[in-house]
């Protein structure tokens, strides 16, 4: 009897005590719910993992599609308005994320890992827009804050339609030729761009060398480069990188090159004169509107004398002319020549009749001498008298005892 009320208050105490566990559980799960969600959000880490850190989406990117959202900033906001799940999901929407997570730490920070699209080959359509496209032959648009260096396809078919067969194979086959260009150094430094053949295979133009590359489909690669690769070791390197135009990698274990032909070179030589004949004509042109640009400016002849100014006081006599002042003659014998020069006349204190003369205007243009101070009277023609010269000087006789010579005569 005493066993079994031993074993009865063994039994009500262990229940007791696992309904107190029980209610202290949900009252910590309580307390802990009703704690989190008086918390606020003390901050926002954002990390964004792309091609060598260049990124085509970033932190302030991220953080206006967070405000748009709610309007209203992250932080201080209560971490129960958070809804992780829709957050997720916009920013998935963004074309250049791949995969976002979203969650909040011990410390109530708002974590954000992001995963950017990164970017293998871009492609210019036949129309002339381009886009860039992924790993997963996924359309991104251009973007404003970086331009990736990639290998650049060009006229790709536009009339082609997204979820085709044939597109999908093409963009397969553009994405696996690009990551093998990019990945070797080599490559990447030598093709300068790859064409789209209207029947969807690839003609490829290098940097160095004028030649088309024809390549084929996007099938065996790395063969195809290697058999291109030993054909400018063994060929090339001898012959030189212009002697073929076309160069054929397609067919399995060989490589065609076809030479530069008779009209290849015509082409080229005529494309030389043409170039030439315009580098010549633009000379020409430019020389010739230098010539007709350029004005020298000479002095004009004035070898006439300018007519006497004739005044409103009368003097004797014709036309009157001025003299510059009257050249001295030196002790050599030497005259200089006498050059008349205009100059203003003025008035004089004789009166005489004003029917022999009428008045004319001043000179506009004066020769740079000094004017004489006073009012002189103008000398006729028939008066002028020659210069007075002086005889020569003699010189000392020489006492060298050398025979004197007789001077000059003199023919003034």
């Amino acid at each position: 009897m005493a066993e079994n009320k031993r074993y009865n208050f063994i039994k009500i105490f262990g229940t007791i005590i696992w309904i107190l566990l029980g209610a202290g559980t949900v009252v910590l799960l309580i307390a802990a719910i009703t704690k989190k969600n008086s918390r606020l959000c003390k901050a926002v880490v954002i990390s964004i993992s792309g091609v060598q850190n260049n990124y085509f989406i970033d932190k302030k990117d991220v953080l206006n599609l967070l405000e748009k959202m709610d309007n209203d900033k992250p932080e201080g906001r209560p971490v129960n308005s958070f809804n992780l799940s829709s957050i997720e999901n916009t920013l998935q929407k963004n074309t250049w994320i791949k995969n976002a997570q979203v969650f909040f730490d011990n410390n109530d920070v708002l974590e954000i890992n992001i995963r950017e699209r990164e970017p293998v080959a871009r492609i210019f359509n036949v129309s002339g827009s381009s886009f860039y496209i992924d790993s997963f032959c996924t359309y991104l648009p251009l973007s404003d804050k970086f331009s990736a260096r990639l290998p650049v396809f060009t006229n790709f078919p536009t009339a082609i339609s997204d979820s085709s067969k044939t597109n999908n194979k093409l963009l397969a086959g553009i994405k696996n030729l690009s990551l093998f260009i990019e990945n070797d150094p080599f490559w990447m430094a030598q093709i300068d761009q790859v064409d789209i053949a209207a029947d969807n295979t690839f003609e490829m133009i290098p940097k160095i060398g004028n030649q088309v590359i024809l390549f084929g489909d996007a099938e065996d690669i790395t063969v195809k480069f290697h058999n291109l690769l030993v054909f400018y070791k063994e060929v090339g390197s001898k012959v030189g990188w212009n002697k073929y135009s076309k160069i054929d990698v397609q067919y399995k274990g060989q490589v065609v090159g076809v030479k530069r032909g008779v009209e290849d070179i015509k082409m080229d030589s005529l494309r030389a004169r043409q170039i030439m004949q315009s580098i010549v004509a633009n000379a020409q042109k430019l020389a010739n509107d230098s010539v007709n640009n350029i004005q020298l400016v000479q002095p004009k002849d004035d070898n006439t004398l300018p007519p006497a100014p004739e005044s409103t006081e009368n003097m004797p006599g014709k036309n009157i002319l001025s003299f510059s002042p009257p050249v001295k003659s030196d002790s050599s014998f030497v005259t200089k020549p006498v050059t008349a020069k205009a100059v203003t006349s003025k008035p004089v204190s004789q009166s005489v009749s004003s029917s022999t003369f009428k008045p004319v205007n001043k000179i506009k243009k004066l020769i740079p001498y000094h004017p004489i101070s006073k009012s002189i009277e103008r000398p006729i023609f028939n008066s002028l008298k020659k210069p007075v010269t002086k005889p020569p000087v003699k010189k000392p006789p020489d006492k060298t005892g050398k025979p004197k010579v007789a001077a000059p005569q003199n023919d003034y």
